[in-house]
């Protein structure tokens, strides 16, 4: 007689670990939806402190090339793509992004991978992946050049298109010795620019990157909220804030964005 009783208590033992009940699911339901509200939100900070770390490490690379670029070309700054910039210092050569005399400006087509190659930047970086930041939506082209880059080179490298007498437009390249080293040679641009103007080519005025009406809307890149990346040339990489830039946008003086060497012909550029 006790051999059945003690099977009994067995089964009923057994019975009872076969699941939870309905209270305990919904407990356990409960905990997991409340870590994911918790971790959620941590989950995006860290994805969007990635973007903008690769992001500037995207400008330190093409800040990297500038210098080579330099140091390969007699300490020359690059001719920054101001249209089609057929000529520097009476020479055809290629701009940093796209080459110079292959008649792109004005484009009829976005910018192309392959065109992307003939650029003077290429040789230091073989890598496409550098050109743009991963926030930069691939689905937006309102230009022409942001099909390949989320980067556009201040224009005060050439002089905005300066041509100096007896020269060719636009036929100068500056020494970088002419720059204060907190000169800022390339920015992060955004694609929802409202004029479009800032990827008609490969350089912009500092002014150009931003709508006046909303400068935190577009122009200067919103990818990484209130900031910017911006690349200097020394060559390093910085986050700056909307209000900085554009109050240095907005200046009629010099300063770090409007840094043109002087010259007595031109009135624009400060």
């Amino acid at each position: 007689m006790s051999l059945p009783m003690a099977r009994r208590r067995i089964s009923s033992t057994f019975s009872l670990s076969r699941g939870f009940t309905l209270v305990e699911l919904l407990v356990v339901i409960g905990i997991i939806a409340l870590l994911i509200s918790i971790l959620l939100p941590s989950l995006a900070k860290a994805r969007e402190q990635g973007i903008r770390t690769k992001c500037l490490a995207n400008l330190k690379s093409l800040g990297t090339a500038f210098q080579m670029y330099i140091n390969d070309n007699k300490t020359s700054v690059p001719a920054v793509n101001w249209g089609d910039s057929p000529t520097s210092n009476g020479k055809v050569v290629a701009g940093w992004l796209y080459r110079a005399n292959a008649g792109l400006f004005p484009f009829s087509t976005p910018l192309t991978a392959a065109q992307v190659e003939d650029g003077a930047f290429w040789p230091y970086l073989k890598v496409h992946e550098v050109y743009r930041c991963p926030g930069h939506s691939p689905d937006v082209v309102l230009g022409k050049t942001d099909s390949q880059t989320s980067y556009l080179m201040n224009g005060a490298m050439n002089g905005y298109g300066y041509t100096p007498p007896g020269g060719s437009y636009p036929g100068v390249c500056y020494k970088i010795n002419q720059f204060k080293s907190d000169s800022v040679c390339m920015w992060e641009a955004d694609e929802r620019s409202t004029s479009g103007n800032a990827f008609n080519d490969g350089s912009s005025y500092p002014n150009e990157s931003f709508d006046p009406a909303a400068p935190t809307a577009s122009g200067f890149a919103t990818r990484h909220g209130k900031y910017a990346t911006l690349c200097f040339v020394d060559g390093h990489s910085e986050l700056v804030g909307h209000d900085e830039i554009f109050a240095w946008a907005q200046a009629t003086g010099r300063n770090q964005l409007w840094c043109s060497p002087p010259n007595t012909t031109r009135t624009d550029g400060h």
